[in-house]
C-alpha cells in the first residue's frame, strides 16, 4: 500500500510537469519529477506596462509598443542561478495576441553573454518554450517575426521553468562570475539612487559624486572616440541630459552624440542627439524615450589644448534641471465620454468647435482620453473659451496605464476660461476627467473647446 501511494505521488508530480511543459517530448528536453514553474522576481523589457506581465493577474497585460514588434524583447530575472528548462508566456484575455515567432536566450548576468536555447512560432493562449537544462539566472524572449494571431504582442503573465533534479546541465561558455544574491531594486525617479558609470574617460566616478569641485576627464585634448555609459539603475523616461563642465568651463567636447538603450548590448543603442558641446554646461533636450543606459561619445576634439571634463551629470530625473526641461505635449489618440455630446470636438485643434454636456446636471459625467502609449503626464488643460463660464465647480483627474487600474492624480476646482490641473509626474496611457460637483448657482453647462495633456 505504501509503495502504491509513493508511486501515485510520483505520477502526480510527473503529470504536473507534463501539464506545464507539454511540448517537452517534441523538443527533446528531458525533465525530472522536480520540474516546476516559478515566477520571476523582476521583469523588464520593451513592452508597454511591463509590470503587468508579472502581477499575478490574467486580465492585465504587457503589450508591444507597435504592431511591427520584431526585435522587441522582455527579460526575466529569476533571482538566482537555477537549472532553467523553459519559459511560458500566458496571453490571458488576449489568446490570439502571440508573437509570430520568437527566440529565447539565457544568461548568468544581465550583461550576457547570452545563449540561444529556443526559436519557433508563438501559440494561441500560451506560448511555451522548452529546452535542455542550462544553468542561468536571466531569460530573454525576443520577437523575431510579427504577425501572430492578433494585431500586437501581448503577455498577461510570465513563468520560468526550472528543474532542480536535471542532469547533464549545460553551462554558458564565457559567462564569467554570475551575480550573487537577490537583485537590487531600481531606484525610483526621485529617490536619488546612485547611478553607475564606466567608459574610457578617467575617474568617471567623480562625475557622479555630487561634487562640482571634482571631475572626470579625458586627460588629453585628443579625445575623439572616447565615451562613457551612464546606467540609470532602471528603466525611466529620459528627455534631457546635461554635462556640467564648471569650474573647467572651457573643457567641453567639440562634437558628441548621445545614444540610449534598454539593454547593455553594443548593437541595441540608438542615437537620440548629436551636436556641439557648450561652455560651462552642455545640456540637450530630445524627444522622450524610455531607457536604462545612456552612452555619450565624443566625435570631434575642440582644439589642441582643452580636455573633455565633466564635473557632474544631470538628467530630467534631477530636480535641479527641471527649470531647463521643456514641457512636452502628449497627443491624444482617442477620446470617449459619458454625458457629453460630440466629444471629438474637444481634441480637433479647432477653437471654434466644442464639446458640451448640454445640461447643467453633469455631476459624474466624464471624458476618457487615450494617449496611444505610456507617457509621463503632469498637466491637464481644459479650454472653455469662448464659453468661459461653462466650467465644473469641482472635478477629478485619474490616470491609468492599462485602462483597468486607476488612481487619482489631482482633484480641485474649475476656473473661468481655462481649468488647469498640475500634479506630480506620473506614467499613464489613459487620463479620465470626471465632474464631481456642478455650479448650481447659475446652472451653467460643462463645455470644453480644447483639451491638452502635457508632461
Amino acid at each position: 500500500m505504501r509503495a502504491n501511494r509513493k508511486l501515485s505521488n510520483s505520477m502526480a508530480v510527473a503529470a504536473l510537469a507534463a501539464l506545464f511543459f507539454v511540448t517537452a517530448s517534441a523538443t527533446g528536453a528531458q525533465l525530472t519529477f522536480q520540474a516546476k514553474t516559478v515566477r520571476p522576481v523582476a521583469v523588464i523589457g520593451d513592452l508597454n506596462d511591463i509590470a503587468s506581465a508579472n502581477d499575478g493577474q490574467f486580465n492585465t497585460r504587457a503589450v508591444s509598443t507597435r504592431n511591427n514588434y520584431t526585435g522587441q524583447s522582455v527579460t526575466l530575472d529569476i533571482g538566482g542561478m537555477q537549472n532553467v528548462v523553459g519559459v511560458i508566456q500566458d496571453h490571458g484575455r488576449w489568446p490570439a495576441h502571440y508573437a509570430g515567432a520568437y527566440q529565447v536566450e539565457v544568461a548568468a548576468s544581465d550583461n550576457g553573454p547570452w545563449l540561444k536555447t529556443f526559436e519557433g512560432p508563438g501559440n494561441r493562449g500560451e506560448s511555451k518554450a522548452v529546452f535542455d537544462a542550462v544553468r542561468a539566472r536571466f531569460i530573454r524572449i525576443t520577437a523575431t517575426r510579427a504577425g501572430g494571431g492578433g494585431p500586437d504582442w501581448s503577455i498577461a503573465e510570465l513563468k520560468a521553468g526550472v528543474d532542480p533534479g536535471a542532469r547533464n546541465v549545460r553551462n554558458i561558455p564565457g559567462q564569467g562570475q554570475p551575480p550573487q544574491g537577490p537583485p537590487r531594486p531600481a531606484p525610483s525617479p526621485d529617490s536619488g539612487g546612485n547611478a553607475r558609470i564606466n567608459g574610457t574617460l578617467k575617474d568617471l566616478r567623480l562625475a557622479v559624486d555630487g561634487k562640482q569641485e571634482t571631475r572626470a576627464a579625458s586627460g588629453t585634448p585628443d579625445y575623439a572616440g572616447m565615451y562613457f555609459i551612464f546606467d540609470l539603475g532602471g528603466e525611466f523616461e529620459l528627455s534631457r541630459f546635461v554635462q556640467i563642465h564648471n569650474p573647467w568651463a572651457e573643457d567641453f567636447p567639440g562634437e558628441y552624440k548621445i545614444e540610449v538603450s534598454r539593454r547593455r548590448d553594443e548593437n541595441s543603442f540608438r542615437q537620440v542627439w548629436r551636436g556641439p558641446g557648450e561652455r560651462g554646461r552642455s545640456g540637450v533636450t530630445f524627444e522622450p524615450v524610455t531607457t536604462r543606459y545612456v552612452r555619450v561619445t565624443a566625435l570631434r576634439n575642440r582644439d589642441r589644448t582643452h580636455w573633455w571634463s565633466i564635473s557632474e551629470i544631470r538628467t530630467n530625473r534631477d530636480e535641479d534641471v527641471v527649470d531647463d526641461n521643456r514641457v512636452v505635449e502628449r497627443p491624444v489618440r482617442r477620446a470617449t465620454a459619458q454625458g457629453f455630446a460630440n466629444i471629438e470636438r474637444a481634441i480637433d485643434n479647432n477653437p471654434s468647435s466644442f464639446a458640451t454636456t448640454q445640461s447643467p446636471e453633469y455631476n459624474g459625467s466624464f471624458v476618457l482620453l487615450d494617449l496611444g502609449g505610456s507617457y509621463t503626464v503632469s498637466r491637464v488643460l481644459q479650454v472653455h473659451d469662448p464659453h468661459d463660464r461653462d466650467f465644473p465647480r469641482r472635478y477629478r483627474i485619474e490616470v491609468s496605464e492599462d485602462g483597468n487600474r486607476w488612481r487619482t492624480a489631482w482633484e480641485g476646482e474649475g476656473a473661468t476660461g481655462r481649468s488647469v490641473a498640475t500634479f506630480a509626474p506620473v506614467r499613464a496611457r489613459h487620463v479620465r476627467i470626471t465632474a464631481t460637483q456642478e455650479r448650481r448657482q447659475d446652472r451653467g453647462w460643462w463645455t470644453i473647446a480644447d483639451l491638452k495633456i502635457s508632461g
